[in-house]
């Protein structure tokens, strides 16, 4: 199964409660098997993100899912 999650945040990045819950269901999603692309409204490296694939698009653009 496939999971295309948005958010704007994801650890290290952190401003409120979202970025610790979203690190949360992406883990647990993956430790599950599910393939899980989480959009973010720009590009972030992170290295708490080894579980799952992180994609910003560019305005205008498209993405499409594998």
């Amino acid at each position: 199964m496939k999971v295309l999650m948005l958010g704007w945040e994801f650890p290290p990045f952190i401003s409120g409660g979202l970025g610790t819950a979203c690190y949360g269901l992406t883990k647990a999603m993956s430790e599950l098997g599910v393939e899980v692309i989480f959009v973010l409204p720009k590009p972030v490296q992170s290295e708490f993100a080894t579980h799952v694939k992180m994609v910003a698009p560019k305005p205008g653009s498209r993405y499409d899912v594998p």
